[in-house]
């Protein structure tokens, strides 16, 4: 199939490997330019299988849809992407866009999917490819498939349980659209959730909320990102104190706060529970 593929960073770089090893015909990559080099291993697989890439400012402009029409594909892949498809591109390929997102749509619509669940202590999330339309995160269910998420996981963790998935299920949406085999769900607006982007402002420790909400945060924004906020701390790793250990934990400290004990190390206390903070720094 020949295809034009729409990504910005090392996983979108798995997907576009994927397609590659599946012998369908690349036409090009097409990635934002951001100020940054996340876009570093898409660029190198193109120059490693002579594929054209672009780094543009706007996928919608008037120089993307001349460059994307004279390619002529039959599909664009867009993932990892962060940026909306408009109906002057959408429309190009005989057979549509579709995309990956990396959550069970209806739910988690929009940005930073692979946190927000953790964040909010979901046990089960998944891989989603669907339809492209003018909406965020709309259109139409081709394939999902579901993903456990355990108590403990971080998010670096679950990013990499996911690129297995990543690694086939684009593969499998095109082998059921080149087969004529798609029966796409429709998504009711009604249903499901959006979230934005995560910000660093998101990433404050409120010691109000209890330990269990502290302990999601941790997990959701570790390490690449963030970190959870406490003071003048970045929290990367946690555990929940044992109920003994809590016991004591809350006949000793009062207040909820951060703590540095001389036996157990650093510890948060909250109301009801406390988490050993087993990876953390000062933040100045």
């Amino acid at each position: 199939m020949r295809i034009v593929f729409c990504g910005e960073d090392r996983f979108s770089a798995q997907v576009l490997e994927s397609l590659i090893f599946d012998e369908h015909q690349i036409l090009a990559v097409f990635c934002p330019s951001y100020d940054n080099h996340i876009h570093t291993r898409l660029k190198l697989i193109c120059e490693k299988y002579f594929i054209d890439f672009y780094r543009i400012k706007d996928i919608n402009s008037k120089t993307s849809e001349t460059t994307i029409k004279a390619l002529n594909p039959d599909l664009i892949v867009v993932c990892h992407f962060e940026k909306i498809l408009k109906k002057n591109i959408i429309e190009i390929p005989h057979m549509g866009c579709i995309n990956l997102h990396p959550s069970l749509l209806p739910n988690y619509r929009g940005l930073s999917p692979q946190h927000w669940p953790i964040i909010n202590g979901e046990d089960e999330t998944g891989i989603t490819v669907h339809f492209i339309n003018e909406g965020i995160d709309t259109g139409d269910i081709i394939v999902q498939q579901k993903m456990k998420i355990e108590p403990n996981i971080y998010v670096s963790d679950l990013q990499i349980k996911m690129l297995g998935t990543y690694k086939c299920i684009v593969k499998d949406a095109i082998k059921l659209l080149a087969e004529q085999k798609v029966e796409p769900s429709p998504q009711h607006k009604s249903k499901g959730s959006y979230y934005g982007k995560l910000k660093k402002d998101q990433c404050h420790i409120n010691l109000n909320n209890g330990y269990v909400s502290a302990y999601n945060l941790i997990r959701g924004v570790s390490k690449p990102y963030f970190g959870a906020r406490l003071n003048q701390y970045q929290i990367w790793k946690a555990s929940v104190a044992p109920k003994a250990v809590d016991e004591k934990i809350q006949s000793k400290y009062k207040r909820n706060d951060i703590y540095f004990d001389e036996v157990l190390g650093a510890l948060i206390k909250f109301n009801d529970g406390s988490l050993i903070v087993e990876k953390y720094n000062a933040t100045n």
